[in-house]
């Protein structure tokens, strides 16, 4: 048997604890008897062996057999179709020649990694059902996953089929990594090589521009071999000029000299096309820049033309003002920078969208963009505002404060599966939506099909929304046959409610049974609105759209999933118009506002309704309604500023306000105090994109061309994807400051280089950089170098995808051992043997004393009867102690006093010369007392017992 130690260092003990355990037993002078000491001995070296051995740490190699194969598959972008399916094929056609306690295991990974299937008996590999981003490839990821996933027995390979070309981590360190747990590496080389390609590398803009000012668009491409090609400019999306340029091999240079005379935002989009170019993906690239004019202005409206008055308003004042419907909403976050405040009049939060806030209230908190929100039927917590992006920007919560008390809304959702993809999880999404739209106070319950017609939760209040939370995230809906009993349900339900506003949205594909007339028509009656939403429909939506129309609720044919959340929250805004009061009132003068300077108290005219929302605590609150709900609400958000008015601008509820000689002036104020303060800062800044990282060069030099040093500078980036993270830049040179950011996005990245001092932002620069294309397309070939280098590393070979006559089943097989942990049995082996060392030192027993203990033991586990034996010293020695007590009580009960025998004390008389040899005395005389004779009789058996014990004593004495 094997054995290994996994702390040897305790085994230098072994020599000098030996050496002192025999050098005591030399020098002792207990008295036992020779095999004793001996036994003792040996006794206490198995102790000191045992837990030393217990210390070190010792191991069984329990022989095991098999071999595991992890399978990582590359399906990132930069891997032909065809290729990944052959790569599938092999997986298969290899594990066929596995033996019978071999183990195979599926990995797929791209930007990330993933399991396909862990290590089991059996692979059939039909179809990659793992999801993974595929714009990159990180080989070092996979193999980290991998060599976690692999099982603790059995010899370990991994079989890496990839073209080699990561753009993100280090399969290297990864593998150097794993190698010391045993785990080996073979590679399938993959990829295609693609000859005569053309692309472009970047697109340099400078970031802000002067008006007026010229510059050059410069292109940088890169070519493998000599050819000519068309280069295509476009700004904003209108072509402007093509150009034929001839491409050296290598790198190339060309520009276009561009003047800009306009204030704003303006993006450049530069395509390149050649005659045998095999990739197009590689072709393109955007970036784009500002022109600073003076502070402007985007108004977004829900009714553009009815918000005309507060547009004139605002150009009176010199602003440039742009009036649009939400259609011309910026789609990007450098588009929302050509604006210095944002305007959003009776928007609702479900025509916005989740991805729509997020960069709105990024604009706001990151790049000191303004934000000014106007009330309306379908802004603030009418609007579905709750728990959203654009609330946390706002000075008002759409919690309203226990005093307030408002009627109640009640919802029930009928979900159906549909046969979407990943259908469920995004039922699951948009009942989350709704969940969190509602207030504490409104209720909430979900109905659908699973097996049969049930409450996933019966109507209920929302509450603090946890409970409901969990009951969501296990919901899985079934295709349910027909509507009839499902919206009965729901309709039972709504109608014991006490809610003032009732409203079911059915969520389905559209092909159950549709109710009766006679049912819908007795939901309307009962004051119920019904909605619907079909998604991926195979069927006409007849039945869905007279649902809707007959409920007198709305509509929605929906074709990407992505529009489901923001309907649901629209829809769970129905029932919270309980937050709208339509009542004249005049506001209230609550503290004085840079936004109402020069206007009194006193002339501020009706207002005929606005939504209740609560102030937050930072939040000032200058005018309030009669109620005492914030009316104009205004607080610092990050850099920006934003303004909340819960009535409208315009002649629903301002109407009285339009013909107000302050009006102009009134929101002239709130648009000043919302714009853009920072200035901007004097700095030369130089972004470079590679390998998934970004990396910010800064010159600061002031007007004298002095250097700047010890600046506290640090920026803030936000992706494509609108996640934002914080970056300090170091000092690396005399005014040179640099920092790094991750870029593993394709897309724009918005950045904002801040300069603070004490603990004061002076100024600012916003910068821009841009991932045209996944960096997947910049290799023309597999990397053959990368994939024979990790081979060698990891012990394995260069496989062929096309000749699996070398299988990872079958090369290089080795014996492998799984260890088994032995100090337990170490230790409780010491402890019997500490036990029994003692007792052989300490304990002394004899023959008899040990006959008689096995003889009691073996009577009472084999109720065994001894034989007849004769009696030996311990009886005799009874018989004569039972003879004594007997005379001793015959004594005692004599009455009469023995009188003294004088005869008894004479001297005895020699015996006579004729006395026979074997007679030691003359015969007794008939008058000898009974206590002498009996003494007499008793003595020869007296002497008998005595004589034995002395012996006895004797030889326990020689012991």
């Amino acid at each position: 048997m094997n054995f290994q130690f996994t702390n040897p260092l305790w085994l230098w003990l072994l020599i000098p604890a030996l050496g002192i355990v025999g050098w005591l037993a030399w020098k002792s002078d207990v008295q036992i008897s020779p095999w004793r000491r001996w036994l003792a001995l040996s006794l206490r070296i198995m102790v000191v062996l045992c837990t030393i051995f217990a210390l070190a740490g010792i191991q069984w190699k329990r022989p095991q057999e098999g071999l595991n194969v992890f399978y990582l598959l590359d399906r990132s972008d930069s891997i032909p179709s065809p290729q990944q399916e052959a790569a599938r094929n092999y997986v298969n056609q290899s594990f066929k020649q596995k033996t019978e306690h071999d183990k195979g295991g599926v990995l797929v990974f791209g930007t990330d990694a993933s399991l396909e299937s862990s290590a089991n008996p059996a692979i059939d590999l039909q179809k990659i059902h793992a999801v993974v981003d595929t714009e990159r490839t990180d080989i070092g990821s996979a193999i980290r996953l991998a060599t976690a996933a692999f099982p603790e027995t059995g010899q370990k390979r991994m079989v890496l089929l990839s073209d080699g070309n990561e753009n993100i981590g280090d399969a290297i360190t990864a593998i150097l990594a794993a190698k010391p747990l045993g785990v080996t590496m073979d590679v399938v080389p993959l990829g295609a090589v693609r000859g005569n390609d053309i692309a472009i590398q970047k697109l340099s803009l400078p970031n802000n521009l002067k008006k007026g000012q010229t510059f050059d668009v410069k292109i940088f491409a890169q070519a493998d071999q000599p050819q000519k090609a068309t280069v295509r400019l476009y700004r904003n999306d209108q072509y402007l000029d093509s150009q034929v340029i001839e491409l050296a091999a290598g790198k190339n240079l060309f520009s276009f000299p561009q003047t800009l005379d306009t204030p704003g935002f303006y993006s450049y989009d530069i395509q390149l096309e050649g005659a045998n170019d095999q990739l197009a993906q590689n072709n393109r690239a955007v970036n784009f820049t500002y022109v600073r004019g003076n502070p402007s202005i985007l108004v977004i409206s829900s009714d553009p033309s009815s918000d005309a008055p507060l547009a004139e308003a605002l150009r009176q004042s010199r602003i440039d003002v742009k009036v649009t419907d939400l259609s011309g909403f910026p789609s990007t976050l450098a588009e929302m920078q050509s604006y210095d405040t944002i305007f959003l009049s009776n928007i609702a939060a479900g025509d916005m969208g989740s991805d729509m806030m997020r960069l709105l209230e990024s604009a706001v908190r990151d790049f000191g963009v303004g934000l000014v929100c106007l009330g309306g039927d379908q802004s603030f917590a009418a609007g579905g505002y709750r728990d959203t992006p654009l609330e946390r920007a706002l000075p008002v919560d759409m919690e309203l404060s226990s005093k307030k008390v408002l009627p109640s809304g009640a919802l029930v959702l009928v979900v159906h599966a549909t046969e979407f993809p990943n259908g469920n999880q995004w039922a699951r999404d948009i009942a989350f939506a709704a969940l969190q739209a509602l207030g504490p106070q409104d209720e909430m319950g979900i109905v659908l099909w699973n097996g049969t017609d049930n409450w996933l939760f019966p109507l209920q209040k929302v509450g603090d929304k946890k409970s409901l939370g969990r009951l969501i995230a296990g919901m899985n809906p079934g295709d349910m046959v027909s509507f009839q009993n499902v919206m009965a349900m729901a309709h039972t339900d709504l109608k014991k409610s006490n809610a003032s506003l009732k409203h079911m949205v059915v969520f389905s594909d559209g092909d159950p049974t549709a109710p009766s007339t006679e049912q819908v028509e007795s939901i309307v009656a009962d004051k119920i609105t019904v909605s619907t939403v079909m998604i991926g429909g195979h069927v006409s939506p007849t039945t869905m759209t007279w649902m809707a129309e007959v409920g007198r609720g709305r509509f929605y044919d929906v074709r990407s999933p992505a529009q489901l959340p923001q309907i649901f929250i629209k829809e769970a805004a129905v029932i919270l118009k309980s937050a709208i009061f339509e009542k004249p009132f005049k506001p209230r003068l609550a503290q004085n506002s840079e936004l109402l300077r020069g206007i009194s108290a006193q002339e501020y005219p009706l207002l005929q309704g606005y939504v209740a929302t609560t102030a937050k605590p930072r939040a000032e609150i200058p005018l309030v309604s009669e109620q005492g709900d914030p009316l104009l609400a205004h607080w610092q958000y990050g850099l920006g500023r934003s303004v909340a008015f819960t009535s409208d601008a315009k002649a629903k509820w301002a109407q009285n306000w339009l013909d107000w000689p302050k009006y102009r002036q009134f929101w002239s104020q709130v648009a000043q105090w919302s714009l853009r303060k920072v200035e901007n800062a004097d700095f030369t800044t130089d972004i470079n994109v590679d390998r998934g990282e970004g990396q910010i060069s800064v010159e600061a030099v002031d007007a004298q061309g002095n250097f700047r040093n010890f600046l506290n500078l640090e920026t803030v980036i936000v992706s494509p994807k609108g996640e934002r993270q914080t970056v300090r830049l170091e000092q690396t040179g005399p005014g040179h400051y640099e920092a790094r950011f991750p870029t593993r996005e394709v897309g724009a990245y918005l950045i904002n280089l801040m300069e603070t001092r004490n603990g004061q932002l002076v100024g600012s620069q916003v910068l821009g950089a841009s991932v045209n294309y996944s960096p997947e397309f910049n290799n023309t070939e597999p990397n053959l170098n990368l994939l024979t280098r990790l081979a060698e590393l990891g012990g394995g070979k260069v496989l062929d995808l096309k000749n699996p006559a070398v299988n990872p089943f079958t090369h290089d097989r080795l014996k492998t051992f799984q260890p088994r942990d032995l100090w337990e049995w170490m230790l409780q082996v010491a402890i019997i043997l500490f036990v029994l060392d003692v007792g052989v030192r300490r304990i002394q027993i004899d023959a008899e004393e040990w006959r008689k203990a096995t003889l009691n033991l073996r009577r009472a586990l084999f109720f065994w009867k001894a034989t007849q034996r004769p009696v030996e010293a311990d009886e005799a020695l009874g018989a004569l102690l039972a003879r004594k007590e007997k005379i001793k009580s015959a004594l005692t009960t004599t009455p009469s006093v023995i009188q003294p025998n004088p005869d008894l004390f004479k001297p005895v008389a020699k015996p006579p010369a004729d006395m026979p040899p074997g007679q030691s005395s003359p015969p007794q005389s008939q008058s000898q007392s009974p206590l002498a004779a009996s003494s007499d009789s008793a003595s020869p058996k007296q002497e008998s017992t005595a004589s034995r014990l002395l012996d006895a004593k004797r030889r326990a004495m020689k012991k």
